[in-house]
């Protein structure tokens, strides 16, 4: 299978999916080039993981140098609304199914490079400041033309991995990206200085605050001084700040939610706003032969429960399962990738149910409503703290919580916190 191959795999792009795949590939003795077009650190959005991010660290053999770095201890969530009447606290400490409940928030500029560095030490060529420009594939392998500082060179493998983002290096070349019509959504973010901070070990928390338009704001405290500020709004709540910079749009955004505007009323940017929009998407194909792809690539998912970098590690560590497995069988054809490709759809509609979920009204209701019977509680925070493999047992109870969910638009069960103001509400009859 190596015969005239420079390595076993070429990995595109060096953030958390490319890192992963580096790390597992290089771990279990494959000889890995991953090329990253910029020089780390650098900004990236994405900073509150999940506890079940612990086990994706295990496996690349990441936890102690993740514990070590001093990043902000995570322990849950609260949810606030609006006008900071109704709340609700996801404490990771209640969920089942989630056997260490503590997880970190993260400068990603500082995660990102951990993780690659890691990726290197694990025996990965790692060039930074080199960029794929072009694939080509034969019987024999894939050859990627490289630019960098010197002169454009070619390297040949068995086989490629796409974890450039949303740049998709080989997605622009294969398929299509599918976006999500419920999920089109806008977010505009920047960072402060002087934001209050709950108290004790909920003083590391993410803290979200909902608006009437069925967004929501997030608050992610990313070092002791630090918090990154963001807004998720639907894309028809944005047009009303047509013509404006980011700053303005945000600032207006700001002003209208009672709560957000508290939280910064004596705070200090400390960076200009930045802009994302079409959150949500699947690549229609994420594997074929002798390629693969992983991460943002090929999927990306709202980020209201913060599911980004675990779907992308994990999706990075399950290519390159596939991957070695391909190797050790000499098949790296399509139907090598078919399991993967299934894997990787199932989890990412597991979460999206509960994304599109959170939009809904009814959702929400129940969500700040006391208590849940039944362990449903407990069951969906299990989800949001990650969990993508429920039980059977955990399963009927999120099949029962649904199902009220829907009884709630129609018969209040609980009582009704989000009165629809500017965008149609969303429901879950599309959930997939």
């Amino acid at each position: 299978m190596t015969a005239g191959w420079d390595f076993d795999v070429i990995v595109v792009g060096g953030g958390p999916a490319g890192s992963a795949a580096a790390s597992r590939l290089a771990r279990r003795g494959h000889s890995v080039l991953v090329v990253e077009r910029e020089h780390f650190p650098r900004f990236h959005i994405g900073e509150s993981q999940l506890p079940w991010i612990n086990g994706i660290l295990h496996e690349i053999g990441a936890t102690e140098k993740v514990a070590s770095a001093g990043f902000v201890r995570k322990w849950g969530a609260s949810f606030t609304t609006a006008e900071g009447e109704w709340s609700q606290y996801a404490d990771f400490s209640r969920a089942v199914e989630v056997p260490q409940p503590q997880t970190w928030q993260v400068p990603r500029h500082r995660f990102d490079q951990l993780l690659l560095e890691h990726a290197a030490e694990c025996g990965a060529d790692v060039r930074q400041g080199h960029r794929a420009e072009d694939v080509a594939f034969d019987a024999e392998g894939v050859t990627v033309a490289i630019a960098g500082p010197g002169a454009p060179f070619k390297v040949k493998a068995g086989a490629v991995i796409d974890a450039s983002g949303r740049n998709g290096f080989l997605a622009k070349r294969f398929g299509e990206r599918k976006k999500d019509p419920l999920l089109q959504n806008i977010s505009i973010h920047r960072q402060y200085e002087g934001v209050p901070r709950s108290e004790g070990r909920r003083a590391g928390d993410i803290r979200m605050v909902t608006r009437p338009d069925h967004g929501w704001f997030w608050f992610i405290p990313i070092t002791d001084t630090i918090m990154s500020v963001g807004v998720v709004v639907p894309k028809a709540s944005y047009h009303a700040d047509a013509g404006r910079t980011a700053d303005e749009a945000l600032a207006r955004m700001v002003a209208e939610t009672p709560e957000a505007a508290r939280l910064l009323a004596t705070a200090r940017p400390i960076t200009a706003a930045r802009f994302e929009a079409d959150y949500s998407y699947v690549h229609s194909r994420l594997g074929g032969d002798r390629w693969v792809l992983v991460g943002d690539a090929g999927a990306f998912l709202d980020p209201i429960f913060s599911t980004g970098v675990l779907l992308a590690m994990q999706s990075g560590i399950e290519a390159a399962e596939a991957i070695g497995d391909g190797l050790r069988r000499a098949d790296l054809s399509a139907s090598s990738f078919a399991a993967y490709e299934r894997r990787v759809s199932r989890r990412y509609h597991h979460f999206r149910r509960f994304v599109v979920g959170f939009y809904d009204p009814a959702f929400r209701d129940l969500w700040f409503s006391p208590s849940a019977p039944l362990g449903m509680y407990e069951a969906v925070l299990s989800v949001l703290a990650g969990n993508w493999r429920p039980s059977l047992a955990t399963r009927l109870r999120l099949r029962l919580f649904f199902f009220l969910v829907a009884v709630q638009r129609v018969w209040a069960l609980a009582p009704r916190h989000t009165v629809p103001v500017s965008a149609e509400p969303r429901t879950l009859h599309d959930v997939g």
